[in-house]
C-alpha cells in the first residue's frame, strides 16, 4: 500500500489538506527555515492528526551544516524523509556532502531521496541535466550508500518532470524499482511545468498526455509500497481559497482509486472459495485472460450478445446473464469485464447481483 500525502506551499492551507482527507503533508524546508509554517488549527471535535511526511530542499543549496539542520528538523517534526530537488542543479553536490558527512548520515538513518530533474524553464523549454535519467540517479545512490555503509539514499520520481522531457515514465519507474521510495504526482501538457492534478491534460481525441493508467499499473506490478505525494502547486496558486478543500478531496479520491487498483488482485480475484464470473465476452475478456487467466481462471463468462451464448472465448464458456443467478450468492464473485461499466452495473443491480469491476487500463 502507498502512503499518501500532499505537498504544502502557500497559498494552500494545512486545514484544507486535513479536511480533504489526508494525514500527511510534505513541507518545503525553506518554509521552516524562514519560520513561515502556519499553526495547524484542528476543528473542534476532530480527532485526525496531520503529520509531516518529509521535507524537500534544493540540492543546489545543500551543505554539511544545512543537512545537519534538516536532520534535526526531521527529528523535531517526526518527518520520515528528505527529498533533494535537482531542478537546474549542478552535478556532484550530494556526493561531496556525503563524503564529508557519512558518519552523521549513518547515525541519523533518515532516508534521503534524490529527485529526478531537468534544466531550463517554461520560457525556453526543458533539457536533460545530470539528474534526468534513472541510470544516473542509481549510480549516485549506489555511491552514497556505499560510503555510508547503509541504504539511506533512494530515488524520488517527479512524474511532471519526466513528462516535460518526453521520457518513457513506465520504463523509468521499472529501471529504478529497487531504489524507488517516493513518487511526486503532478500533471502538465508536456511543454510547461504547470504542476496540476492528474488527468488534467489531454490531446487529440481525449488521449491523456500523461499516461496515468499505465504509470499506476507499473507501480502495481512493482508492488510499490512507498510514498505518493501530490505536489500540484500550480493548481493551488490558481484555485480560490474557498475551493481548496474540494480540490484536495478530488486528489484524495484519485489516491483512493489507485489504492483500490493496488489491492484489486488480493481483494477481488483471490477468493478461492467463490466461483469467478466475468460479465463480458469481448476484447476485455481476452485481456483479462492474458493477464490473470492462468492464476485466476473464471468459472464462466456471461454476455448480453445472444450470438455468444454457448460459445467459448479464450477457453472460457459464455452463457446468458441469467446463469449468474444459478450460482448461490455466497458462492459467486461477479466482475464486470466490459467497458460499459455503468449500463452493466445497472443491469446487475436490477438482478440483485453484487459486483466488482476489472479496470483493464491499469493492467494491460
Amino acid at each position: 500500500m502507498m502512503l499518501l500525502g500532499v505537498q504544502y506551499d502557500e497559498p494552500l492551507k494545512l486545514e484544507a489538506i486535513a479536511d480533504g482527507g489526508f494525514s500527511f503533508a510534505e513541507i518545503p524546508y525553506e518554509v521552516i527555515e524562514y519560520g513561515a509554517l502556519p499553526t495547524y488549527q484542528k476543528k473542534k471535535g476532530d480527532n485526525r492528526i496531520l503529520r509531516v511526511a518529509g521535507f524537500t530542499y534544493p540540492l543546489q543549496k545543500v551543505t554539511s551544516d544545512k543537512l545537519y539542520e534538516i536532520f534535526e528538523a526531521c527529528r523535531s517534526y517526526q518527518a520520515n524523509y528528505i527529498v533533494l530537488e535537482t531542478m537546474n542543479c549542478e552535478q556532484g553536490i550530494l556526493e561531496k556532502v556525503v563524503e564529508e558527512c557519512s558518519m552523521m548520515i549513518s547515525d541519523y538513518r533518515i532516508p534521503i531521496f534524490l529527485e529526478n530533474g531537468c534544466g531550463g524553464n517554461d520560457g525556453i523549454g526543458y533539457l536533460h541535466n545530470g539528474y534526468s535519467n534513472v541510470t544516473q540517479l542509481k549510480e549516485i545512490a549506489d555511491y552514497c550508500n556505499k560510503i555510508c555503509d547503509c541504504p539511506v539514499v533512494g530515488i524520488c520520481i517527479d512524474i511532471g518532470y519526466a513528462n516535460l522531457l518526453a521520457q518513457n515514465i513506465r520504463s523509468q519507474l521499472n529501471q529504478c524499482s529497487e531504489y524507488l521510495c517516493l513518487i511526486h504526482v503532478n500533471d502538465n501538457g508536456g511543454r510547461c511545468n504547470e504542476m496540476q492534478m492528474p488527468y488534467t491534460f489531454t490531446k487529440g481525441r481525449g488521449d491523456l498526455v500523461t499516461d496515468w493508467y499505465h504509470i499506476v499499473g507499473e507501480l502495481i506490478r512493482m508492488e510499490f509500497g512507498g510514498w505518493c505525494i501530490f505536489n500540484a502547486k500550480g493548481l493551488f496558486k490558481r484555485v480560490p481559497e474557498v475551493l481548496q478543500t474540494q480540490y484536495i478531496r478530488m486528489l484524495h479520491a484519485i489516491g483512493e482509486e489507485w489504492e483500490r487498483q493496488f489491492t484489486f488482485v488480493e481483494r477481488i480475484l483471490n477468493q478461492p472459495d467463490k466461483k469467478l464470473i466475468l460479465f463480458g465476452a469481448g476484447q476485455m475478456l481476452w485481456d483479462y485472460m492474458e493477464t490473470f487467466g492462468e492464476k485466476y481462471p473464471p468459472y464462466f463468462a456471461v454476455d448480453n450478445g445472444r450470438n455468444r451464448w454457448g460459445t467459448e472465448v479464450h477457453g472460457v464458456p459464455v452463457k446468458s446473464p441469467d446463469a449468474i443467478l444459478e450460482v448461490p450468492e455466497e458462492a459467486r464473485n461477479v466482475v464486470i469485464c466490459c467497458m460499459y461499466y455503468d449500463a452493466i452495473g445497472t443491469q446487475l443491480r436490477q438482478m440483485g447481483v453484487r459486483y466488482h469491476e476489472f479496470q483493464d487500463q491499469y493492467f494491460v
